[in-house]
């Protein structure tokens, strides 16, 4: 049985197949900050295919932008490995965002200072880590599921994760000692 694919409804493929693109780009990708630039491009070729044939008759919508995704990160490493060339980013936040009265800044700077840390702290460990890190606690994956996924031992999966929760506890305790 083929579904029919229009322009008009990709939105609802968007909402339908995201979580498992995310997923997927977490597993294979080699650096984290590549994940959203892996997504993007991916549904960004969906658009550009749709454009150019108009309706696409596909048997299962989510394999086939499962396939694209693939597609995007074979290129994207490959054009890497092949300039070998190594970028360093910092995404910026758009700060023009308009405030309520009942905002909080002092907890929300704190909050951010503080998720900010942590995501710099992660990047700094193995991308085996950082990855079951992201799987766990933004996904909200299982540790079974995650050492499906990833090939591992759930044990393994365990102690990286509490490890690191113990090694970010103590960094940032530091710090906070630090800045009294």
């Amino acid at each position: 049985m083929s579904t029919q694919i229009i322009r008009e409804n990709f939105e609802e493929i968007y909402e339908k197949t995201y979580s498992k693109a995310l997923k997927l780009a977490i597993i294979k990708c080699k650096n984290i900050d590549d994940i959203n630039d892996i997504i993007q491009d991916t549904y960004f070729e969906l658009l550009k295919i749709l454009k150019k044939k108009k309706i696409l008759e596909i048997k299962d919508v989510e394999k086939y932008i499962l396939g694209i995704e693939n597609n995007i990160i074979k290129r994207h490493y490959h054009k890497k490995k092949k300039d070998n060339i190594i970028t360093y980013y910092q995404e910026q936040d758009n700060l023009e965002k308009e405030i309520e009265d009942i905002f909080d800044l002092e907890v929300n700077m704190i909050n951010k200072n503080n998720v900010e840390k942590v995501w710099n702290y992660l990047k700094q460990k193995d991308i085996l880590t950082t990855k079951i890190f992201y799987l766990y606690f933004a996904l909200g994956m299982k540790i079974s599921e995650i050492s499906k996924e990833l090939d591992i031992g759930s044990s393994n999966v365990k102690n990286r994760i509490y490890r690191t929760l113990k090694e970010i506890k103590k960094y940032l305790g530091e710090d906070v000692i630090k800045n009294d």
